[in-house]
């Protein structure tokens, strides 16, 4: 069973091994003690997103007794909710201002022009038209007693002007431990993503975290991003801090 507030655009679900979904609210801390997957689908950004993330996060924590870890993996987790909602909206607006978003010249114009008129009321009506048009956010918690697997998809694919900006914010984030070193230094970012990276992996590194367990990949259908979070001392795992492209 699903739950959805269509004033906010939020589904949440909770999946089980055989594809059934339970009520939320009903089923969320059974879902949790049972170590089953928690999937959120969104549309856009708002308190009622936000206010389901902070309770499913902070209920995970707790079962692990890491509410340590809660800033972290709050920040991180909107912080990628918010770059996957902005792909999708871009893309409804560029194809309403009818600008070509792969066309160098367009996209510099069409982002001055997101930026400039993209405020939090537009933002819940191009949402539901995110949702009317099938662009969606899904986030994933996979989780058990030693490692928190956070994975936000959103089902537009980065350009490829996009994916090289990405790569260069990686590469070059890498060098700063201080946000606001890395602020200083690149004021100018075209559209405030690089912050966002910036902040993810400053914040991993400021609990002592391996950034290489942060990663995004991306396909001809949609990008995905994924943080692995070490719930014990001493995990080990696959290391990636490099932008994948996916086989199609």
């Amino acid at each position: 069973m699903n739950t959805a507030a269509s004033g906010s655009g939020i589904s949440v679900e909770i999946k089980t091994k055989g594809f059934d979904y339970f009520d939320v609210e009903k089923n969320l801390q059974i879902a949790i003690d049972d170590g089953r997957v928690i999937k959120v689908i969104s549309y856009a950004m708002s308190s009622d997103v936000e206010n389901t993330l902070d309770k499913i996060i902070t209920t995970i924590l707790d079962k692990y007794e890491r509410a340590d870890l809660k800033s972290l993996v709050y920040t991180c987790t909107k912080e990628l909710a918010i770059n996957g909602t902005k792909a999708n909206l871009k893309r409804i607006f560029f194809d309403e201002q009818k600008l070509d978003i792969n066309n160098e010249d367009d996209y510099e114009k069409g982002m001055e022009l997101y930026k400039k008129i993209m405020k939090e009321d537009l933002t819940i009506q191009y949402g539901k038209k995110a949702k009317k048009s099938g662009l969606y956010v899904k986030i994933l918690f996979i989780h058990n007693e030693d490692t928190l697997l956070i994975e936000v998809t959103n089902n537009t694919p980065i350009t490829p002007q996009e994916e090289s900006r990405m790569r260069m914010k990686l590469a070059n984030t890498m060098k700063y431990d201080d946000l606001m070193a890395y602020y200083l230094d690149n004021a100018d970012d075209t559209e405030g993503s690089g912050m966002g990276i910036a902040l993810i992996i400053i914040l991993l590194k400021g609990e002592n975290i391996d950034p290489n367990f942060f990663r995004i990949m991306t396909d001809e259908n949609t990008t995905t991003a994924r943080i692995r979070i070490p719930m014990v001392d001493g995990f080990r795992g696959r290391k990636r801090k490099k932008i994948r492209r996916r086989p199609g």
